[in-house]
């Protein structure tokens, strides 16, 4: 018998899950068309695709300009695309879906094939293509709030980010460069099948300065912090870790504890039902209470997190509710920390989703009730144990009493659960001995 024989074959079968999903996305278009009068959505932002395909993903296919379009009414969706790419489109992205099919060859313009779909309705669209009413923003606010299959995504992928960022963080070494560890945590995702949205490798306190630096040729010296914000199904999940070499600097530590009480505030009010502006006002008296007045403007303190890196930012005259589910990625900074975790916003219950049981933790009480904060990781020297050590080990066990806010109405009363399974019985940062199969956990 020869190779092809003893191939395994990849059987197409309809998930079922997907299907009620796409069901769910539809019955929210027909309300959007019934509000505004329209005959028909368009969509062609890749985010909006994967969206009401719940999770197909059209970046794989696509040039600069736009190869593909959905076009949705109330009793039909259907794909718009080129003979190139509708295979894979309706083997891999779309099976089974619901969704027919309008193609032509991949040398004619897809505007060509779009016209012809509009023509003689009234059309809106998410980029205003020619002779459509653009309603970019209100297509982009029927991605809130989440269904069950896209929360429970949410946590699968968030097992991953986590696994990256951290196993990457573990095998930390002086002098490796920024771009080298990017390329570690990217490894890490794309052999799950996972894209990284976005990568931050800063060295030795560069992001300071600069905010928003990615990545590039410095070598660390002494300390680092890893962000990342990781992309799969259309969705995304952001996580942070601070990784020490040898000693902890004093200036870290102490910017890293006032960053921590920020973030553990955002976690801890990140509600349903709750207004940002009004988690704003709590975060923002925690950056005065502890004289950092001005650090909340050097750069953004959080997103509402979802098909987009950033569905609604947080700023203080934000008009947007948090409606469960929904997630937000808390990432305010302070000095040269940075603090990142993505928490998952239930009608009961917050689920901090990128909380990990093999990383520094640090315990902080707002209003009476302990929120777990990552901490610092400091890797020793080979064979010592520095009074640094002990000192970060002290100060990740330690828990910080955050002050009451008189002046302020309290949070409901529901209880916030930061507890999340591991992965594995394996340590995550244990890549070649860890449970990951070889084959994607998605499949």
């Amino acid at each position: 018998m020869n190779g092809e024989e003893h191939r395994p074959t990849r059987l197409l079968v309809q998930d079922a899950a997907r299907l009620e999903d796409v069901e769910l996305k539809h019955d929210r278009v027909r309300n959007l068309l019934k509000a505004t009068g329209a005959h028909a959505v368009l969509l062609q932002d890749p985010a909006n695709i994967a969206w009401f395909t719940a999770g197909g993903d059209m970046s794989r296919c696509s040039t600069e300009e736009c190869a593909n379009s959905v076009f949705v009414t109330p009793d039909a969706r259907l794909f718009a695309t080129n003979s190139v790419d509708s295979a894979q489109i309706f083997e891999r992205e779309a099976f089974a879906l619901g969704f027919q099919l309008k193609q032509r060859e991949w040398f004619q313009p897809h505007s060509e094939l779009v016209a012809d779909l509009c023509r003689g309705r009234k059309v809106i669209s998410d980029r205003n293509a020619g002779g459509t009413k653009s309603a970019r923003r209100a297509i982009r606010a029927l991605r809130l709030p989440l269904t069950n299959l896209e929360t429970d995504r949410l946590k699968t992928l968030s097992k991953v980010a986590v696994h990256a960022v951290e196993a990457t963080g573990h095998h930390l070494k002086v002098n490796a460069t920024e771009s080298e560890v990017a390329a570690e945590v990217s490894h890490r995702l794309l052999k799950r099948t996972v894209a990284a949205a976005r990568i931050q490798v800063c060295a030795d306190g560069r992001n300071e300065r600069y905010r928003h630096w990615t990545f590039g040729d410095q070598p660390i010296k002494n300390y680092a912090v890893i962000s990342c914000v990781a992309r799969r199904w259309g969705l995304h999940v952001g996580v942070t870790r601070t990784i020490c070499l040898h000693s902890v600097p004093q200036n870290l530590l102490a910017a890293f504890q006032k960053a921590t009480l920020v973030h553990a505030t955002g976690l801890f009010f990140s509600r349903h039902g709750e207004a940002l502006a009004d988690v704003w006002k709590k975060i923002h008296r925690i950056y005065e209470k502890f004289e950092m007045a001005g650090e909340w403007q050097k750069a953004d303190q959080a997103s509402v997190i979802g098909y987009s890196p950033s569905e609604v930012q947080l700023t203080p005259d934000s008009d947007h509710q948090l409606e469960a589910p929904v997630p937000m990625f808390w990432h305010p900074s302070v000095g040269p920390a940075l603090v990142g975790d993505t928490v998952l916003c239930l009608p009961s219950a917050n689920e901090q989703l990128t909380q990990s049981s093999t990383w520094p933790r640090i315990s902080v009480k707002v209003k009476g009730r302990e929120v777990i904060c990552p901490g610092i990781l400091l890797i020793p020297e080979r064979g010592t144990v520095s009074a640094d050590h002990a000192a970060i080990e002290s100060d990740a066990s330690a828990v910080y009493d955050l002050p009451e806010h008189p002046a302020e109405d309290s949070p409901s009363p529901v209880d916030s659960v930061w507890e999340m399974s591991v992965p594995s019985d394996d340590a995550v940062w244990q890549d070649d001995e860890s449970a990951w199969s070889r084959e994607s956990v998605f499949d």
